[in-house]
């Protein structure tokens, strides 16, 4: 059973791309908390963790994992990004309280070629459609305008703490 149970688990790993070989896959899942952190670095990785401090999901630009806590569901079919304001380009962490349980969205980036050169990271609200409150982009490694991070400010508060 033990066996059966861990061979469940590498295959749902494998399934959405995400293999300890620090690959970076597509993936979604849904958590059960409304309120949530992040802490973005340009030059490292975004993550994002519960009101108890435990890791929802994290991306960088090599990796992206989504975590155990939440429960993996289908990829949304569209996104709405309206209200997310201006790109902040430095190291910040922020509290964000959505009206709704939250979804985490990840995805690499590719360049023309279709190697992998960073990662995607949203959260957001909503089924089928995703509107989303935080959008995180880590890109092109060492180029300072690159990696950015987005919010919505009517969910989002600068420099509230966790």
């Amino acid at each position: 059973m033990l066996r059966l149970a861990a061979a469940a688990v590498a295959v749902a790993a494998i399934a959405v791309g995400f293999g300890s070989n620090g690959s970076i896959g597509t993936g979604t899942v849904a958590c059960s908390t409304s309120g949530f952190s992040i802490s973005f670095d340009p030059a490292h990785r975004v993550v994002v963790t519960s009101g108890d401090n435990k890791v929802l999901a994290s991306a960088s630009f090599t990796a992206a994992s989504l975590g155990s806590q939440c429960k993996r569901v289908a990829e949304p079919t569209g996104y709405v990004n309206g209200g997310l304001g201006a790109e902040i380009r430095k190291a910040i962490a922020f509290r964000c309280l959505a009206g709704a349980p939250i979804r985490i969205h990840v995805n690499p980036i590719t360049n023309e070629a279709g190697k992998i050169v960073g990662s995607n990271l949203g959260v957001g609200i909503g089924a089928p459609r995703l509107r989303v409150i935080v959008s995180a982009v880590l890109k092109n490694r060492g180029d300072p305008y690159a990696s950015r991070v987005y919010r919505a400010r009517s969910y989002c508060k600068l420099g509230a703490k966790s």
